[in-house]
């Protein structure tokens, strides 16, 4: 960044408060947004805008004043860069300041770039597949494949105990 562009970026952290001092609204543009500020009321804003909208309402006081106390016939000189700094003071109140933007480097972007990236591309994890649902009405079938008469009175999970222990005994199917 170059000294300019640090000057116009610590210039644009520093917040003011404007009050339009005169006794008539003020309508001033900057950056071309129209900005109305009615007499005796006060508009916050970065300290460009502010003293942009200072500048201009302090040259039209200064010149309806130079305007009334001259003579119609002769030029008269509106205004001093010295009178437009002493109202711009009257005008214009610094209220703080906000805490410079974070540096963004190449390197820290594509960092963050790559895990936007990762989080958005990479492959979802298998879901767990659950064991298949077996029914007492299976079991049983199967135990009789094995050439076992099973109790059909005992529960689901002693049947499978025993078809299990048929299985690590190397019993299979008929």
């Amino acid at each position: 960044m170059n000294p300019e562009e640090k000057r116009a970026e610590e210039s644009e952290r520093r917040i003011a408060r404007f009050k339009n001092i005169d006794n008539e609204s003020f309508t001033h543009s900057f950056r071309g947004i129209s900005i109305t500020v009615q007499a005796g009321e006060e508009y916050t804003g970065r300290f460009p805008e502010v003293d942009h909208l200072a500048k201009h309402l302090a040259r039209k006081m200064l010149s309806r004043e130079a305007k009334k106390n001259s003579a119609k016939d002769k030029p008269v000189k509106l205004w001093t860069p010295a009178q437009i700094d002493e109202k711009k003071r009257e005008i214009i109140t610094l209220i703080g300041e906000q805490k410079p933007k974070e540096v963004i480097t190449p390197e820290s972007k594509r960092e963050d770039d790559i895990k936007k990236i990762e989080n958005e591309f990479k492959p979802k994890p298998p879901t767990p597949k659950e064991p298949p649902k077996v029914s007492k009405k299976d079991v049983i079938k199967e135990l009789e494949k094995r050439g076992v008469k099973p109790d059909v009175k005992k529960p689901l999970e002693d049947l499978l105990k025993e078809l299990m222990e048929l299985e690590a005994k190397g019993i299979t199917s008929k």
